[in-house]
């Protein structure tokens, strides 16, 4: 497999891809058990049981589509993988180090380029949210 990122050698790149693929299988297969969001009428039958059972829900479909959002990552830093483009910094072009790449698999950023974007975001009251927020792959991979 060539690779621009030669940096990071055959082992490397195995072990990380090893990581996605497992991380990829453990959200495709959690995710494959059928969640039920219908409540039962019986269920109903109290306000605070209810609110309680909403509230549950509520978290439940906010760690799916947080895990999906991962998936779509995981697949994205297969991709690279395949096309010899993954461990390069989005900002900068510089290389990511293995350390980063094994603690954080789907990072795109270098450890820099992501401290500086925290920065920015810690520092922006009016607009306290993150970069990502609200937008698909597609337009995060754009930038």
């Amino acid at each position: 497999m060539t690779r621009a990122n030669s940096y990071l050698s055959d082992d490397q790149i195995k072990t990380i891809k090893d990581k996605l693929l497992a991380d990829q299988e453990m959200i495709r297969n959690k995710h494959e058990q059928k969640d039920q969001y219908c409540m039962d009428k019986s269920e109903l039958a109290d306000p605070v049981d209810e609110a309680s059972i909403n509230t549950q829900t509520s978290e439940a479909i906010r760690m799916r589509n947080r895990e999906l959002f991962l998936l779509k990552k995981i697949n994205k830093a297969l991709m690279k993988i395949e096309k010899g483009e993954y461990g390069l910094c989005t900002e900068c072009d510089a290389e990511i180090a293995f350390e980063r790449l094994s603690a954080r698999t789907v990072a795109e950023l270098c450890i820099s380029c992501k401290e500086e974007n925290e920065m920015e975001e810690k520092s922006n009251v009016f607009m306290k949210r993150s970069k990502s927020l609200g937008k698909t792959i597609a337009e995060i991979g754009k930038r």
